[in-house]
């Protein structure tokens, strides 16, 4: 029988994960997808608001930047609670793209066709605007976009993943920069796909992507380890939103 050492936090994503996969079962009592779907947000918004440090606003709406392109919706957008809000209504908001640190998706079957809107709503997200630019501990690559995850409770395996995500890029004929996302985590899989870019490995020749496929249930740790890593680098400097682009040239169309 095959053994492993997990170390202490380890076991604890371990069993989180596996807290996660059984409670999104329970949401298959609902018969409305929708239902489903804010369930499965609600939880993965529950595991972040429980283990990302309190400075940290996570809310759901649109990303906007300075020439007025939107983002489209976003499941779960994290925003650093000194920036200033634009509230909708509750926990819906506009945030400003230069004070969001991720952008989460969540989906409760990362399918071929899901992966494609997926691909569709990342290739939008890095086409905004940022003066944000975030430099790594590990990595002096400058992350100057949007960290875009896609959070999925299940999904296919890593290999049908990388060949949908390439396939995508061929056909659009759209550059991997302009609309992979930063990290993949099918929760169900023991592996997460992350860009070759440093932030989550030492860079390697090779290709765009990279995947981990470590000791079983230790996906949620790349997860978190990336978050952390992302909200250190934002708050390790002040970051100041001009507000004031905003409202340049607005213009009456009566």
């Amino acid at each position: 029988m095959e053994r492993h050492s997990h170390r202490i936090l380890s076991q604890h994503f371990s069993l989180v994960k596996h807290k996660l996969l059984s409670f999104s079962e329970h949401f298959k009592v609902a018969k409305h997808g929708d239902v489903k779907g804010y369930g499965r947000e609600a939880l993965a918004g529950e595991f972040l608001k429980t283990h990302l440090p309190d400075q940290i606003d996570i809310l759901t709406g649109e990303i906007i930047d300075t020439e007025d392109l939107r983002s489209g919706q976003i499941d779960i957008i994290l925003q650093s609670k000194k920036s200033p809000r634009i509230p909708l209504w509750g926990n819906i908001h506009l945030s400003y793209a230069d004070s969001v640190i991720a952008a989460i998706e969540v989906k409760s079957d990362l399918n071929k066709n899901h992966l494609i809107k997926s691909l569709d709503a990342s290739a939008k997200l890095k086409k905004l605007k940022r003066e944000v630019e975030l430099i790594g501990r590990k990595s002096m690559v400058p992350l100057n976009h949007i960290p875009y995850i896609v959070f999925a409770y299940t999904g296919s395996e890593v290999e049908t993943l990388l060949k949908n995500i390439n396939h995508y890029g061929s056909r659009n004929r759209i550059k991997p920069n302009d609309y992979v996302p930063d990290m993949i985590v099918v929760l169900d899989k023991d592996y997460y796909v992350c860009r070759n870019d440093g932030w989550q490995f030492p860079i390697v020749p090779g290709g765009f992507l990279r995947h981990w496929d470590g000791l079983p249930d230790e996906n949620l740790v790349g997860l978190y380890n990336f978050l952390i890593n992302v909200i250190g680098s934002f708050h390790s400097e002040e970051r100041m939103v001009n507000t004031a682009r905003h409202f340049e040239k607005s213009v009456n169309t009566d």
